[in-house]
């Protein structure tokens, strides 16, 4: 089944059906964004202009195929559970691994 995620008009509330039926309040900070998370791993950013008409994009890929239909984020996977954070950095840019030695035991001959 799908889960269709639509931003109810004039408001900082989101509406979700589907697999799940609710409405979710966006916590409102200083940034005009705010972050959906879904059980698939799909990560969205879903931000605010200043007439309160709200946009989705894609932070991360789940694996769930993700549409967009009339400003509603769909995403066509079994979804079974949703949440709405404020917008976090550190959420959406990953940092960078730290890189894995070639040959570790080789170090430790050297030593």
């Amino acid at each position: 089944m799908a889960v269709r995620i639509e931003p109810i008009p004039e408001t900082v509330r989101v509406r979700i059906s589907g697999d799940i039926e609710t409405v979710l309040s966006v916590p409102y900070e200083d940034d005009d964004r705010f972050l959906v998370g879904l059980s698939d791993g799909t990560l969205l950013v879903g931000s605010y202009d200043d007439n309160l008409r709200c946009k989705f994009d894609v932070a991360r890929d789940g694996a769930g195929i993700i549409q967009f239909d009339n400003g509603a984020a769909v995403i066509n996977w079994k979804v079974e559970w949703a949440t709405v954070s404020a917008y976090n950095a550190t959420m959406v840019e990953l940092p960078d691994p730290t890189p894995m030695p070639l040959f570790p035991y080789l170090e430790n001959l050297m030593n």
